[in-house]
């Protein structure tokens, strides 16, 4: 989805022209809006509700599985604060976290928790894809790539996570952290592909 074809017909609080992202994305409309960034429409999540500044919304079925889910992601911020910005791929969240400099691969079910160093500047673009593959045996690996958009793609993956036992299914989705609701995340060119 790249939201080229949304109509900003709406004004923000803050003024900006804005519209709801897609109506299959369920309970979306007060978590995030679709708005021009960068020359082109892209979503961005909401910062006008303090409840929403860690927010996560699936656009998918709940029984897909064996798919590559792809983004453009950008954070607002500084040096000194960002935000997180991420990709929930069968259940696993694949996020860039501005603030730590990582790329880090968790699932709260299963007590998953690792991460790689990734350098991350603010207000610039880079491109993330992701990967989960389960075993007959019920073994996995969850697989995440990151790097500056419009370099070539790395032929290796940023990080590989091995897991014990790996969730069968999950829809696909989003995920945002401001922390105290500052800095804004971007989202672009959400790519879903059955993974060959």
């Amino acid at each position: 989805a790249d939201f080229e074809d949304v109509e900003l017909k709406m004004d923000s609080a803050d003024g900006e022209k804005v519209n709801f992202p897609p109506l299959p994305w369920l309970g979306a409309r007060i978590k995030w809006h679709v708005l021009e960034k960068d020359g082109s429409k892209v979503i961005a999540n909401r910062l006008d509700n303090v409840l929403f500044q860690r927010t996560m919304n699936f656009f998918g079925h709940v029984d897909e599985k064996d798919y590559t889910l792809s983004a453009d992601v950008m954070t607002d911020g500084n040096r000194r604060i960002m935000s997180s910005i991420g990709l929930v791929n069968q259940r696993y969240l694949i996020t860039l976290v501005g603030n730590s400099q990582i790329l880090e691969v968790s699932s709260n079910y299963e007590r998953v928790n690792q991460s790689v160093k990734f350098k991350i500047k603010p207000n610039t673009w880079y491109s993330l894809t992701t990967q989960v593959k389960r075993n007959a045996d019920g073994t996995g690996t969850v697989f995440a790539k990151a790097w500056p958009r419009g370099e070539d793609q790395p032929a290796d993956w940023s990080i590989t996570v091995p897991v014990k036992y790996c969730h069968p299914h999950g829809a696909p989705g989003v995920f945002a952290f401001s922390p105290q609701s500052q800095k804004r995340v971007y989202i672009d060119n959400i790519k879903l592909e059955a993974t060959k």
